[in-house]
């Protein structure tokens, strides 16, 4: 499995919001399209804005925190027909459970939790975009087409996509 990193959220040309994740070494990309509500819980996280109520993400951690659950890591686990499957793992005294969560919602708990999130090595081969080091410029490669390529860097490039 590949650990990553929530690099931020993002808007495509389109107007649909995603959650863009990144390995250790900034090479690897995985985009993830998701809802507004969504991308707005987990951009709050991230910018430690804490909301006048609890928003959902917020009361479910709450709630595990409470009952003595701890949230040990999350996993994106499936890419299949265009659609990811994440679990996350909860723990319990000396016991875990998978538990299937769509990937926004195991990103938003445990950037709550500061659990790890992991992405299976053959959806990281299959879904993500690389960039290779070559002749000082890195290159992305990998199984995207050319127009997604060039909108996941101008994305990484901080060009809001939405403005354009």
């Amino acid at each position: 499995m590949v650990e990553m990193t929530v690099e931020g959220i993002g808007i495509d040309e389109s107007k649909n919001t995603l959650v863009l994740l990144r390995d250790a070494h900034n090479r690897r990309f995985l985009p993830i399209w998701i809802g507004p509500a969504e991308a707005v819980s987990i951009a709050m996280e991230l910018e430690h804005r804490e909301p006048p109520r609890p928003m959902t993400h917020d009361l479910m951690a709450n709630i595990l925190k409470v009952i003595g659950v701890g949230i040990d890591h999350v996993v994106v686990s499936e890419f299949k027909e265009k659609t990811f499957y994440a679990t996350i793992r909860l723990r319990a005294g000396g016991t875990t459970q998978d538990i299937d969560a769509r990937p926004s919602d195991a990103i938003a708990l445990a950037l709550r939790a500061n659990a790890s999130i992991f992405v299976k090595d053959d959806v990281a081969a299959s879904a993500s975009i690389v960039l290779e080091e070559g002749d000082g410029e890195q290159e992305p490669v990998g199984t995207a087409s050319p127009h997604e390529i060039e909108r996941f860097m101008r994305l990484v490039e901080g060009v809001d996509l939405g403005s354009e």
